[in-house]
């Protein structure tokens, strides 16, 4: 599942992993920091290294500045992101900052949370077992951020809220403004916060300081939610709501069960996994691991898109597939039907064909017996016509004389007309055989221009124009008796004009 990831819960103490998954928590226990700790973890990790890791962090060790910074974008604001935290927190090499909103007045900043972890050498054993088996870690995220989602499942609608949570024999005081994380400290195991009142006086300081620092303001109440499994806290409410400063609220399992939708059972016997519920899914809008820890993240992701491009593309794949097979079939039936129906279609008409009298000629022979009957009843051509048109066209030419003249009247093509041969020869002849064929030439176009007279063509020049033809005959001997000619035939068709 795309959704799958560990959860861990870092302290300088311990560090405890959650298997999460939509639907699905499995608690793989707590590990102390010890030699034997750091084995059991990784088993755990060699087991679940495909797995994206969330790392929470929870520790005294942490710092929280509100800035006001001009509203960039893009590689600016990189920069100036970059110079601001080195400016605030030196050397800390956990740090991040968090785009929280903007102003509406003014020149409309940015405002900003940054946060840092200034001593964080504890976390280097369990980063070195990660970095090690190569394990996708998303980030590292404070507690107060997982209790920030985890006010949101609660639908907390209060804009000044003070989240009192007793985690590890630890109280943790968060504030949110508007839903939006702006401070938190912890409050270590060593400090007597179990004894009466202690609490309640922990909280009083921090609004102090809150106050101190303009970050509550001064005429705002405090809504102080208190969260604690073992039930210590619980004497902090009534001083607290003696004071008109604060309106407190326990927040039972139960309901905190219900929010997280996780079993009742399965949160009472581990308390820590309500914040990692909560911030499981999320983006993250705080993350404090330098981007040399991300890599294997990066790389995770875009094997990850892959995967899933892939996967899309074969899904697609096989829609298409299916879509052509289920059309090919269609096809198969279609062809199938309409050769059935040829064959019945053939039957029929072979049935019909055997009551058809029998024939003795075949139907070519009495086609052609048609249109001969069709030919001979038309009559022959008018021969007066068909000389008088060629007459006009050689009167026209007088240096053409005529040799032979034949026509011919096929019963079978009579829709052609009739054909007729033309022999004829260019008198006088000077031997100049180009103006001789520009003569012919003109005398074709002559025939072609009479109405009756179609399809005029050259059967045979005086000059044979074959390249494979071999050079014959002689020259024009100008003292010779007799006057040369050059003789030509032509073809064309005749047909009477329609009255």
């Amino acid at each position: 599942m795309l959704d799958h990831r560990l959860i861990l819960l870092a302290t300088p103490r311990q560090i405890g992993v959650l298997d999460w998954r939509p639907g699905h928590l499995h608690w793989l226990g707590d590990f102390p920091a010890s030699t034997e700790g750091l084995a059991a973890f990784h088993r755990v990790v060699v087991k679940h290294a495909q797995l994206p890791v969330l790392l929470v962090v929870d520790t005294v060790d942490e710092d929280y500045r509100s800035e006001i910074l001009p509203h960039v974008q893009g590689r600016a604001r990189d920069e100036l992101l970059a110079r601001k935290l080195k400016q605030v927190f030196r050397n800390a090499r956990f740090t991040g900052a968090w785009r929280q909103a903007r102003e509406t007045t003014g020149r409309r900043d940015d405002r900003y949370l940054l946060a840092a972890l200034p001593d964080a050498d504890w976390l280097t054993p369990w980063l070195g077992v990660l970095h090690r088996e190569r394990v996708p870690l998303t980030g590292i995220a404070p507690l107060a951020l997982a209790c920030q989602h985890l006010l949101d499942k609660l639908r907390i609608q209060e804009p000044h809220v003070l989240l009192a949570c007793r985690l590890n024999n630890s109280l943790r005081l968060s504030y949110y403004h508007h839903g939006l994380l702006r401070f938190s400290r912890l409050i270590g195991g060593d400090t007597p916060t179990q004894l009466p009142g202690s609490a309640a006086d922990e909280i009083a300081k921090t609004q102090l300081y809150l106050t101190g620092q303009r970050i509550l303001p001064r005429e705002a109440r405090l809504h102080v939610l208190l969260l604690d499994p073992g039930g210590q806290l619980d004497s902090a409410q009534a001083p607290l709501n003696a004071d008109p400063a604060f309106s407190t609220r326990l927040i039972d399992m139960a309901s905190l069960a219900r929010a997280l939708r996780i079993p009742d059972d399965f949160l009472a016997a581990t308390p820590e996994i309500a914040p990692l519920a909560a911030i499981a899914g999320e983006a993250m809008q705080l993350n404090l691991a330098p981007p040399e820890l991300l890599q294997r993240h990066t790389e995770f992701r875009w094997r990850r898109g892959l995967h899933a491009a892939a996967g899309i593309i074969a899904l697609l794949g096989t829609g298409i597939t299916a879509a052509y097979w289920l059309h090919a079939q269609d096809l198969t039936d279609q062809a199938s039907q309409m050769l059935q129906q040829q064959q019945q279609l053939d039957a029929r008409y072979l049935s019909i064909a055997r009551t058809f009298p029998i024939q003795s000629a075949a139907p070519e022979q009495l086609a052609q017996t048609v249109a001969l009957a069709r030919q001979l009843g038309s009559g022959q051509p008018d021969t007066g016509a068909l000389l008088a048109a060629i007459g006009r066209a050689i009167d026209a030419v007088p240096d053409i004389t005529l040799d032979k003249l034949e026509w011919a009247d096929d019963a079978l093509t009579a829709g052609d007309g009739t054909r007729v041969s033309l022999d004829a020869s260019l008198v006088p002849f000077d031997g100049n055989y180009r103006a001789a064929m520009q003569r012919i030439d003109r005398f074709m176009h002559t025939l072609q221009a009479v109405p009756a007279l179609h399809d005029v063509r050259l059967r045979s020049s005086p000059v044979n124009a074959d390249s494979a033809s071999t050079l014959s005959g002689r020259t024009l001997d100008a003292g010779a008796g007799e006057s040369p000619a050059a003789r030509f035939s032509l073809g064309l068709r005749y047909r009477e004009a329609r009255p």
